[in-house]
């Protein structure tokens, strides 16, 4: 069945779309009159693809991408998708006459929602990792196409280390540009904010993804592919929540305005916290930071990071007090994931549709019962899980506390971790 509109909604409707000639290698003119798209070495020369919209094929769709805390690395973004096949577009056969949309790896794909106030919103955008056809006695039904996101696709790549450690002192954001050079991602699709603290040497050699998690570990900040199909880096002022910020929306049982939710999942779980960090370059000369209140209730819960190439000594112990101060017992309990169903309400299915994980959203989240209530607290939203076809679509959404990232109006960045206290 088509995944072209939703039978519960018209306010929106799903849109998937297929990238042909391959935008990573920005090489060449394909020419309208003389280039066949579906030549697999053929390449189009502007930043995006060109865009063809295969809706009607979609019977289902699913994704998730984030991190389940702010002080996490962001994972890859994953997505699969079943489309129907019964014309022969979709797998490696050969069709005659040719089809310009021949499925193949390595095409990029977003799919997302065309909403009636918000106009087209992607909900994820990546590259097709891996083209798998289910086969019944007589034909071909349906085809799997599973995706990874920017992250996972610059991840592919690996390097072989140098004779010795280089660029000793390198400043973060020229670090990661070096990282993604040796990747081959375009300088184009790089979305990279400023930082200030020196990284150490290292050989350049080993799995990208780990070479840049390391890097933005080392200063407190974040990287992965977002929505536009960019590597995107934020240095350690991110993210950060102004003292009387407004929210994105709330989502509760208490006002009418209220956004209701299917279910909350607010876990108070001695993994979630930490009352001991230990951090540093490495295991032999790390640091150690105890919340001694909170291991008198709670033990020693760790939390280790032993990997970084911080330079300064003093910057790590900065570090270490940040996430002492993030994810300490004083933090919990905390929601950590709240679920929607765009059937029951248009203002669910707005949120579902606007969340955005790399802004990050901020929600009021609030639950009160009779026997009073149980919380109110305003969240970050750090993850998502949608999952649609036609009949239906939910978003399972993860969040962290936005209080510990209170910040003064100047913002939190390497120039006051050593004039301010983390609240």
């Amino acid at each position: 069945m088509s995944l072209a509109t939703f039978d519960f909604t018209e306010r929106a409707r799903p849109v998937v779309e297929i990238g042909l000639g391959d935008s990573r290698a920005p090489i060449g003119v394909a020419q309208w009159d003389s280039a066949k798209w579906d030549d697999p070495a053929a390449t189009w020369v502007a930043g995006e693809p060109v865009w063809i919209d295969i809706s009607c094929y979609v019977r289902s769709a699913r994704c998730q991408y984030g991190r389940a805390a702010v002080t996490d690395r962001f994972v890859a973004g994953l997505a699969t998708l079943m489309v129907d096949n019964s014309t022969g577009w979709a797998d490696t056969s050969t069709v005659n006459p040719p089809t310009p949309i021949q499925m193949r790896p390595g095409r990029e794909i977003r799919f997302g929602v065309n909403h009636d106030a918000y106009g087209t919103v992607w909900l994820y955008r990546g590259f097709i990792d891996a083209v798998t056809p289910s086969y019944d006695p007589v034909d071909v039904d349906t085809v799997q196409l599973d995706c990874i996101d920017a992250l996972g696709e610059v991840n592919r790549g690996k390097t072989v280390p140098q004779p010795a450690p280089i660029d000793d002192g390198m400043a973060p954001v020229a670090r990661v540009n070096k990282i993604l050079d040796l990747a081959g991602w375009p300088a184009y699709r790089r979305d990279l904010a400023s930082a200030v603290t020196p990284l150490a040497a290292i050989d350049y050699g080993g799995q990208i993804a780990d070479m840049l998690g390391i890097s933005a570990d080392s200063v407190g900040g974040a990287i992965f592919g977002d929505t536009r199909g960019y590597i995107v880096f934020h240095g350690s002022g991110w993210p950060s929540y102004q003292p009387g910020q407004p929210v994105d929306a709330t989502i509760g049982n208490i006002d009418p305005t209220d956004i209701c939710p299917t279910g909350w999942q607010r876990p108070f779980d001695r993994a979630d916290m930490a009352t001991r960090v230990i951090i540093g370059r490495d295991s032999s000369s790390a640091q150690t930071f105890d919340d001694l209140t909170g291991q008198q209730y709670y033990g020693i819960e760790p939390f280790e990071r032993t990997n970084l190439l911080t330079k300064s000594d003093a910057t790590i112990g900065l570090l270490g007090q940040r996430i002492l101060a993030l994810r300490g017992a004083s933090t919990a309990p905390r929601v950590r994931q709240v679920s929607f169903d765009a059937s029951t309400d248009p203002t669910a299915l707005d949120l579902m549709a606007s969340v955005d994980v790399t802004k990050p959203s901020v929600y009021r989240c609030r639950l009160n019962y009779g026997r009073g209530l149980v919380f109110d607290a305003n969240h970050f939203a750090t993850a998502v899980a949608h999952e649609m076809d036609r009949s239906r679509w939910t978003l399972d959404l993860s969040l962290d506390l936005a209080s510990p990232f209170v910040t003064a109006p100047s913002g939190w960045d390497e120039a006051r971790w050593n004039q301010r206290t983390w609240s």
